[in-house]
């Protein structure tokens, strides 16, 4: 297919393909929807097989960031940067400060902030050629806070998993599967740990798992090739997307899906699967909206306490998704999605209302 029919199917604006041959720099910015407000997104670096793979990649998490953002109530749209190159040998200074030029050149219509692949460190150098980095990244605490605070939204969106399916909110007894313990895994073990849940951690990276274990000495540690394997009440993937399959979705042993990760559904269809088999999924860009509550409605840093109490709308938010889902009878990340197009359209038509008339010169 074509960029732009993949725009036309994903419903994008705009796709900007950014490259400085002086850095290396090869980036894609997808901006997908801004009727709420400008495209808001992370920068994602990945060294991905293929050009095809990394835009692919930016249409589906910038369309996530839309759907999440008109959920939670926020004033942003969505949009995802992603920079294809190696995060362990491609960075510099001159990288980074190349790629800030071009969101600069977007006016305003894109702001970032780090996500997978890139960190504090990174976008400091953003920063110094654009202002349009997401307020939050400046530090409304401790370095290591965004996690914390998304970490504590999973956890309040799986309070209303669990409410809706065992009939109480709950977590204590409950068997629960991290896949992946980076910050917002390791953190989200933490607050389950404090709520009495059994806790089964897995990870590629095995000194990420020992951290883990260190602090929680009863979490059990199972191989990444069993994870689908592991019979439990609460599956919670926090590490990359893609990973539930139809090849896969059958061995899935466990009444909820709830994590971190953007884009856990290799397709539409594995999440219809999953519906007719009983199994509830958490659509993503719901359960993983903390990020989004640690700055105000026009982007303006809170505190990190403040940060965590936001937080805890989630478990509201969850709650009318699945109501909406059970009236419906369809697949929860299909209600959630109907949910976001409503308010973008309501809105949207609102801000037909002209607030700066032109100066016409009479």
């Amino acid at each position: 297919m074509s960029v732009f029919d993949l725009m036309d199917e994903h419903g994008h604006e705009q796709v900007v393909f950014c490259h400085d041959p002086t850095t290396g720099l090869r980036a894609i910015i997808a901006i997908h929807d801004t009727t709420l407000g400008p495209a808001l997104g992370g920068t994602r670096m990945w060294n991905y097989a293929t050009e095809e793979a990394a835009l692919k990649d930016a249409l589906r998490l910038s369309r996530s960031m839309t759907y999440q953002a008109a959920v939670a109530d926020c004033d942003t749209g969505g949009g995802k940067a992603v920079l294809w190159g190696d995060p362990m040998s491609d960075k510099s200074e001159a990288y980074f400060r190349a790629f800030g030029r071009f969101i600069d050149g977007l006016g305003g219509r894109f702001v970032t902030y780090a996500d997978l692949g890139t960190d504090e460190r990174d976008l400091r150098y953003v920063r110094r050629e654009t202002s349009q980095v997401a307020p939050f990244v400046r530090g409304v605490g401790a370095q290591g806070d965004g996690a914390k605070v998304t970490a504590y939204g999973v956890l309040c969106g799986m309070k209303a998993c669990c409410k809706a399916v065992f009939g109480v909110s709950n977590l204590s007894g409950r068997r629960v599967v991290i896949q992946g313990v980076g910050e917002v895994g390791s953190h989200l073990a933490d607050y389950l740990h404090a709520e009495g849940a059994e806790i089964v951690i897995s990870d590629i990276v095995y000194d990420a798992m020992k951290r883990v274990q260190d602090r929680i000495a009863d979490a059990e540690i199972i191989r990444p090739e069993s994870i689908f394997d592991c019979a439990c009440d609460i599956f919670s993937p926090c590490a990359l997307g893609g990973i539930i399959t139809t090849e896969n979705v059958d061995d899935l042993k466990c009444k909820i899906i709830a994590g971190a990760a953007y884009d856990v559904l290799e397709s539409d269809e594995v999440g219809d699967l999953l519906h007719d088999r009983g199994i509830l999924y958490a659509p993503d860009f719901v359960i993983s909206a903390g990020e989004l509550f640690q700055s105000t409605d026009r982007l303006e840093p809170v505190s990190f306490e403040e940060s965590l109490k936001r937080a805890e709308e989630i478990y509201d938010v969850m709650v009318r998704v699945l109501d909406r889902s059970a009236r419906d009878n369809v697949p929860a990340f299909r209600a959630a999605r109907e949910m976001a197009k409503e308010r973008i359209e309501k809105v949207g038509k609102v801000r037909t209302i002209l607030t700066h008339p032109p100066e016409l010169g009479l």
